[in-house]
């Protein structure tokens, strides 16, 4: 999922890059791929952080695991 939220967040960034904002129209579209690429951001970031709690989640797991057996 984050490998397809990166490219994602790529493909549109490339795609605001290179829009010419010629008219207002063109204008409010590029500022609606602005506004997506912020959230695509947003959202690719709280994947990272529950991916991190997860890793977390796991390790406390092992180290209880490790600290119930030595007694």
């Amino acid at each position: 999922m984050l490998d397809r939220f990166a490219a994602t967040i790529e493909l549109t960034h490339e795609r605001i890059e290179t829009a010419e904002a010629e008219s207002p129209d063109v204008q409010e579209l590029q500022i609606k791929w602005i506004r997506a690429l912020g959230y695509l951001a947003g959202q690719y970031r709280k994947l990272l952080k529950d991916e991190d709690l997860d890793e977390m989640a796991e390790e406390l797991e092992l180290l209880q695991a490790e600290d119930g057996g030595s007694r």
